[in-house]
C-alpha cells in the first residue's frame, strides 16, 4: 500500500502546493536533493569540473591522437571532488544514492504495513490509496510550479535490455580484438566488395555518376577523399562538391559510426548538415558514387554468407521527409523506405528492414513514438535524428521514446542545441551516449549553475572567474569529442548582408488601457503579489497563506500560464480577445469575461460585432499594425518581397483577411494545418511568382525546412519565448542562394510582457554563445535562471505581470550596463591588480577634482558616446535619416537597436573577465563584485538603502555605512595596495545633468546643444561603447596631469 504512495524513485509524488513551493522557495522540500535548481547552500557535494570532464573524456577513443592513450580511467574508478570539501564523504554519498533511496522506500513500506497491522480488524480488507486527480486541471494543462525528479532520468540503467545486451556484446568484441592485437577487429568498417562481381566494371568510363550539380558548385579536384582515422572513402563524384568543413564533418561522423559511438552535429543553419550526413553514409556503405551503388545491397544479399550490410534509420520532422528523399536521390543511389502514412506502407517498410532489403528507412518523430516497439525490433546500425532539439525536454514523451532507440551509434543534427538552458545540451549529449555524462544533478552543479551565476550583472569576481573557466573547459575539453559546431562565418563571403532590427512599438491608448485593466484584475494582482509577505502577520507569503485561492476561481497557480497568454494577446491585437465563433461554451464564457475586464466600456459592442473585419482593421486595437502598414507600403513600392512570421495562427488569419479586404497585395499563407505537400507547393509558387508580395507563415510550422530566398524582408510580429524560432524564421530568407541584402524587423510592444520575452531571448542567446564558444558575453541582467532568490528584472511573477511601463525597460537595462562597464573600464585602465608605476603616479590626485569629474563622466555615459573626430559624420547620419527611420518616428517609435549589438561581448567586459580570473585566487578580492561595489543596477548596498543621489540612509541598526558613503560621494578609496579607486555618484540631479550636458556639447565642438542631442540620437550601441572607452581614457589622462 505504501509503495503506491511513492514516486518512481522512492519519494512520494508532490502535490500542487509543494510543486509551487519548490519554484518559489517556500517549502522545506526546497532544501532536499531533488531541488536541483537551487544553488547548494554548502560546498559538500559540489563536483570538481576538471574531474568531471576527465571522467567523461577518459572513456573516449581518440583515433586521431595518441596523446590520450595514457589518460584512461578504469571502469569503476571514482570521480574526485573539489579540494575544499570532504571528497571521500561526497563520493560515497554520490555512489550510495540509489541504495539510500531503496532503503527509504523499504522503511516507508514497513511502516505502512505495521500501521495497517496494528489498526486492522479481522477480515477487514486493506484499503488501496489512489491519488485523487485535481478536478480543476484538464489533461495536458500546464500548471505553474511543476517539477520533476531528474537524478535518475535517462541514465544507462533505464535503457531497455536489448540495448544493454548490444552494448555488452560490442564491448566484448572490442576487448577480444585488443587481446588479439587486431586494431580493426569488431569495428563497423565499410563492407568489402572485392569478391563481388559487378558486370558494370567493363564499362567504367560510361557509368552514370551522382550528384550532377552546376560547375560553379565544384569545390575541389575530382579525387577520392580518404578518411584517415576511420578507413572510409568519400568517392570523387561526391567529394568534388564538398567544402573543407563538410569533409571534416563527414570524417567526424564516420569515425563515430565505425566505433559505434554517438555525437551531435551542431552546425549553424544553412551549412549543409544533410549533405555531410549523406557523405558519411556513402563512406559507411562503401559506395563509389556511380550507378553500381544501386546494386550493392542486392549483390551482398545474394552472397548468402550472412555478410554485414548497414541499415540506417533517419528520424525527422514530417516537413523534412520529402527533403531527405530528394537529397538522397540527388547525391547517389539509395534503397529507401518511408515509415509513414498507411498501415500497409508501414508494414512494407518494416518487412524490408527485417529482410535486409533496404538501406535507409525514414520516419517522423511522431510515427516513431507511436510505433517504437515495432521499429526497435530492428537492430539499426545507426540512427540519424534531424532537428534533434525536439528531444531537449528531459521528461517529454518523445525524449523517453528516443532513449529506447535500438542503435548504439546515435547521431543528432541541430543548429540550436541550446535553446533555453544548458540542461538541454545534457539531454542531447546523454541521448547520443546514454549515461556517459553522469546524472543531470552533477551536470547542473558542475556546469549549469556556475555558468548562470557568473553571467549575472551582480556576480562576484570569484563567480565570474569560475564561469569563464568552466565555459572554456566545456568548449575546449569536453564538447569536441561529442559535439561539432561551425557557424555561418565560414560562408561570410558568399552571403549578402543582414540586419536584425528590434523595434519597440508603442501601444495605442486603447491597448494601454486594456493592458492595465487586466493587470489590475483580481486574478493578475493575486498572481503578481503571491510572493509578497502576507499582511496577516503569519510570516508566510500571500500565495501560500490568505491568498492561496482566488475567490470564485480556485487556486491561482492554474491561471498563471493562461494569464501570460492573455497579456501577449493584449500586446499584439485587442481583437484576439474577442471570442471566436468555433470555441466551446466553457472557453467562450471565459473569453467573454476577459473581454469585459479589459474593455468594460466597449466589450458589448465588440461582442455583437465579433465576426466583423472592422475590428481587425481598427488601428486603435494594434500599435504594431500602424508600423507594419507603413513599412509594407514602402516595400511594395520598392519591389521587395516580405515574410511575416507569427506564432499565433489566429493573428495570421486576421492579417490574411485584412490584407485581402483592405489592400491589393498578393498574399500567400502557410500554417500547421496544411499538409506537407501543400506547404511545399505554396513555397514554390511564392518563390517563382514575382507578383506574390506578402507571405504569412506560422513560426512553428514554417520555421524549418523551407527555402524562401526570393524574399528579402522579414517581419517577426511577436517574439517567442524560444529564441531559436525567431532565428530559424530569419534563415528561411537568409541562406545560400540569397542574392539581396536581408532586413529583419522584430516587433516588440514597449513596456509589456513582450519586453520580458525578448529580454529572455537575449539571455538565452547569450547562454547558447557561452555553451558553444565560451563567448565572453555582456552581463545585462541581475536575475539568474532557475535561482529562486535571484529573479532580478526578467524572472519571477512580479516582473511578468507588472503593469505597462511608459518607458522601454530594456533600453534602461542596456544603458545601465554601458555605464557600469565604463566605470569598470576606468578602474581597470589604471587600477588593475597588475597596475603599472604610471598608474600609481596618476592616482595621486585630490578628491574634489575626482568628484567633480565623476559627475561629468557619469553624465557623459548617459548622453554621449562619440569621439570629436567623428562628430561630422555622426551629424550627417542623424540629419540624413533613411525612410524606414522616418516611418518609425512618425508612428511614435522612440527606440530601436540591432540585435547583434546587444548580444555579444565588449572590450571592457573582456577586460573585466580577465581581471576576475587574475583576482579569483586572491581571497582579498574574490568576493568583490565584478562591476565594483557601487550601486550598479541596484540602489541598495551594504545593508542600508540608498537615496537617489549621493547619500546613504542609515541601516537597520542606525549606523551609516562609511564605505558606502565614500563610494556614493565619489571620494578616493585607498586600499592596502595603495591603489586608489575612484567611485562615482550613481545619478546626479537633473539640474546638474542639464548643466553638464551643455559643457559636453561645447567640449565636442557644438555651439548648438540641440544639434549635439540629434547626433547622440543617431549613434549605435557599438559606437557608444567605443566612445565611452575613449572618453574616459581622455578624462583619466587629464586628471593624471593635474
Amino acid at each position: 500500500m505504501a509503495a503506491r504512495r511513492l514516486g518512481t524513485f522512492g519519494r512520494r509524488d508532490l502535490n500542487l502546493e509543494e510543486r509551487v513551493n519548490l519554484m518559489e522557495g517556500e517549502d522545506s522540500l526546497s532544501d532536499s536533493d531533488g531541488d536541483l535548481d537551487m544553488v547548494p547552500r554548502k560546498k559538500n557535494g559540489q563536483v570538481s569540473f576538471d574531474d568531471y570532464i576527465a571522467s567523461i573524456c577518459d572513456g573516449v577513443v581518440e583515433v586521431s591522437s595518441d596523446s590520450g592513450a595514457d589518460k584512461k580511467r578504469k571502469q569503476g574508478e571514482r570521480i574526485a571532488f573539489d579540494d575544499d570539501e570532504d571528497s571521500d564523504a561526497a563520493y560515497e554519498n554520490f555512489k550510495k544514492r540509489k541504495v539510500e533511496k531503496r532503503k527509504q522506500a523499504l522503511v516507508s513500506t514497513r511502516r505502512a504495513k505495521a500501521k495497517v497491522k496494528n489498526t486492522s480488524l479481522v477480515g477487514r480488507k486493506p484499503k488501496t490509496v489512489i491519488p485523487l486527480k485535481d478536478r480543476q486541471r484538464k489533461d495536458g494543462e500546464r500548471v505553474y510550479g511543476e517539477e520533476v525528479d531528474e537524478d535518475e532520468a535517462l541514465m544507462e540503467n533505464t535503457l531497455p535490455d536489448y540495448l544493454k545486451e548490444r552494448r555488452g556484446s560490442w564491448e566484448k568484441r572490442m576487448e577480444k580484438g585488443r587481446e588479439k592485437l587486431e586494431s580493426t577487429a569488431g569495428l563497423q568498417l565499410p563492407p568489402g566488395y572485392d569478391d563481388v562481381d559487378f558486370s558494370d566494371d567493363e564499362r567504367m568510363a560510361h557509368l552514370e555518376e551522382r550528384p550532377k550539380l552546376p560547375a560553379e558548385w565544384l569545390q575541389r579536384e575530382y579525387k577520392d577523399i580518404e578518411l584517415r582515422y576511420s578507413l572510409g572513402i568519400v568517392p570523387a563524384p561526391v567529394a568534388q562538391y564538398l567544402r573543407p568543413y563538410q569533409v571534416k564533418g563527414a570524417e567526424w561522423l564516420h569515425e563515430l559510426f565505425v566505433f559505434q559511438k554517438g555525437g551531435i552535429l551542431g552546425d549553424d543553419m544553412g551549412l549543409g548538415k544533410t549533405i555531410q550526413v549523406i557523405a558519411f553514409l556513402t563512406a559507411a556503405f562503401g559506395k563509389t558514387g556511380d550507378e553500381r551503388d544501386s546494386k550493392r545491397m542486392r549483390k551482398m544479399r545474394r552472397m548468402g554468407d550472412d555478410r554485414w550490410y548497414p541499415r540506417i534509420l533517419i528520424i525527422c520532422p514530417g516537413s523534412l521527409m520529402a527533403n531527405w528523399k530528394a537529397e538522397l536521390d540527388r547525391w547517389g543511389w539509395w534503397h529507401t523506405y518511408t515509415y509513414h502514412g498507411t498501415v500497409k506502407e508501414k508494414h512494407a517498410a518494416l518487412a524490408a528492414a527485417e529482410k535486409g532489403r533496404l538501406e535507409i528507412m525514414i520516419t517522423t518523430y511522431d510515427s516513431y513514438r507511436l510505433n517504437q516497439s515495432a521499429i526497435n525490433g530492428i537492430r539499426w546500425d545507426a540512427v540519424v535524428a534531424d532537428e534533434c532539439h525536439k528531444i531537449k525536454e528531459l521528461k517529454a514523451e518523445i525524449t523517453q521514446a528516443m532513449n529506447n532507440i535500438n542503435a548504439l551509434c546515435r547521431i543528432g543534427m541541430t543548429g540550436t542545441a541550446i535553446q533555453n538552458k544548458y540542461e538541454e545540451l545534457w539531454t542531447l549529449l546523454n541521448w547520443s551516449n546514454p549515461g556517459h555524462f553522469g546524472p543531470m544533478s552533477i551536470w547542473k552543479q558542475s556546469i549549469c549553475i556556475p555558468l548562470k551565476l557568473g553571467q549575472s550583472h551582480d556576480s562576484t569576481l570569484s563567480q565570474l572567474a569560475k564561469a569563464r573557466r568552466t565555459a572554456t573547459k566545456l568548449v575546449n575539453n569536453l564538447l569536441p569529442h561529442f559535439f561539432l559546431r561551425r557557424t555561418k562565418a565560414l560562408l561570410a563571403d558568399q552571403l549578402p548582408k543582414k540586419s536584425d532590427r528590434v523595434v519597440f512599438c508603442p501601444l495605442t491608448e486603447t491597448q494601454s488601457e486594456a493592458y492595465n485593466n487586466f493587470c489590475d484584475s483580481e486574478i493578475v494582482r493575486t498572481i503578481r503579489e503571491a510572493s509578497e509577505p502576507c499582511n496577516c502577520g503569519s510570516g508566510k507569503k500571500q500565495g501560500w497563506c490568505c491568498y492561496a485561492e482566488i475567490e470564485g476561481y480556485g487556486k491561482w497557480q492554474h491561471f498563471v500560464f493562461p494569464a501570460i497568454v492573455t497579456l501577449q494577446k493584449l500586446a499584439n491585437h485587442l481583437a484576439l480577445l474577442i471570442p471566436a465563433g468555433e470555441c466551446d461554451k466553457d472557453r467562450h464564457d471565459k473569453d467573454v469575461e476577459k473581454l469585459e475586464i479589459v474593455l468594460p466600456k466597449l466589450w458589448k459592442k465588440l461582442y455583437r460585432q465579433r465576426d466583423s473585419i472592422v475590428n481587425y482593421a481598427n488601428q486603435e486595437f494594434c500599435g504594431k499594425w500602424r508600423v507594419m502598414k507603413k513599412l509594407l507600403k514602402l516595400w511594395h513600392e520598392n519591389g521587395d518581397k516580405v515574410l511575416v512570421f507569427s506564432h499565433s495562427v489566429r493573428l495570421l488569419k486576421m492579417l490574411n483577411m485584412l490584407f485581402k479586404a483592405t489592400t491589393s497585395y498578393n498574399v500567400s499563407y502557410l500554417d500547421g494545418s496544411m499538409s506537407y505537400a501543400d506547404r511545399q507547393h505554396t513555397v514554390d509558387d511564392y518563390n517563382s511568382d514575382p507578383a506574390q508580395f506578402v507571405f504569412l507563415i506560422s513560426t512553428k510550422a514554417g520555421g524549418v525546412g523551407l527555402n524562401i530566398t526570393s524574399a528579402n524582408k522579414v517581419v517577426v510580429v511577436d517574439p517567442n519565448w524560444n529564441p531559436s524560432y525567431d532565428l530559424q524564421a530569419q534563415d528561411r530568407a537568409y541562406r545560400i542562394g540569397q542574392t539581396r541584402d536581408v532586413e529583419v524587423f522584430r516587433l516588440v510592444s514597449k513596456g509589456t510582457v513582450e519586453e520580458i520575452v525578448y529580454a529572455r531571448q537575449i539571455y538565452k542567446q547569450q547562454q547558447a554563445n557561452i555553451g558553444y564558444n565560451a563567448s565572453v558575453e555582456r552581463r545585462y541582467f541581475k536575475g539568474v535562471q532557475d535561482q529562486k532568490e535571484m529573479k532580478g528584472e526578467i524572472f519571477g511573477l512580479a516582473n511578468l505581470f507588472a503593469p505597462m511601463s511608459e518607458s522601454v525597460v530594456l533600453r534602461e537595462i542596456v544603458n545601465k550596463t554601458n555605464v557600469a562597464e565604463t566605470r569598470a573600464g576606468v578602474e581597470i585602465a589604471g587600477l588593475d591588480l597588475e597596475a603599472s608605476q604610471e598608474d600609481e603616479e596618476g592616482n595621486a590626485l585630490g578628491g574634489d577634482g575626482g568628484r567633480e569629474d565623476a559627475v561629468m563622466s557619469q553624465l557623459a555615459a548617459d548622453i554621449i558616446d562619440e569621439p570629436g573626430a567623428k562628430r561630422k559624420a555622426a551629424a550627417a547620419t542623424a540629419k540624413r535619416r533613411d525612410p524606414v527611420s522616418a516611418i518609425l518616428a512618425s508612428v511614435g517609435v522612440e527606440y530601436t537597436h540591432e540585435n547583434s549589438e546587444v548580444v555579444g561581448t565588449s572590450k571592457i567586459e573582456t577586460k573585466i573577465s580577465s581581471r576576475a580570473q587574475k583576482a579569483g585566487n586572491d581571497i582579498d578580492f574574490d568576493q568583490d563584485r565584478a562591476f565594483g561595489e557601487q550601486a550598479s543596477q541596484s540602489q541598495a548596498a551594504c545593508g542600508g538603502s540608498t537615496s537617489v543621489y549621493g547619500h546613504a540612509k542609515p541601516s537597520a541598526n542606525g549606523n551609516s555605512n562609511d564605505a558606502q558613503q565614500q563610494q556614493l560621494d565619489g571620494t578616493l578609496d585607498l586600499g592596502d595596495d595603495g591603489l586608489g579607486k575612484v567611485r562615482y555618484r550613481y545619478r546626479p540631479p537633473e539640474a546638474v545633468r542639464r548643466r553638464q550636458f551643455c559643457s559636453m556639447a561645447k567640449r565636442y565642438g557644438y555651439e548648438d546643444v540641440t544639434e549635439f542631442a540629434l547626433v547622440v540620437e543617431g549613434w549605435t550601441q557599438e559606437q557608444r561603447r567605443n566612445c565611452l572607452e575613449g572618453f574616459y581614457r581622455e578624462r583619466r589622462a587629464a586628471l593624471a596631469g593635474e
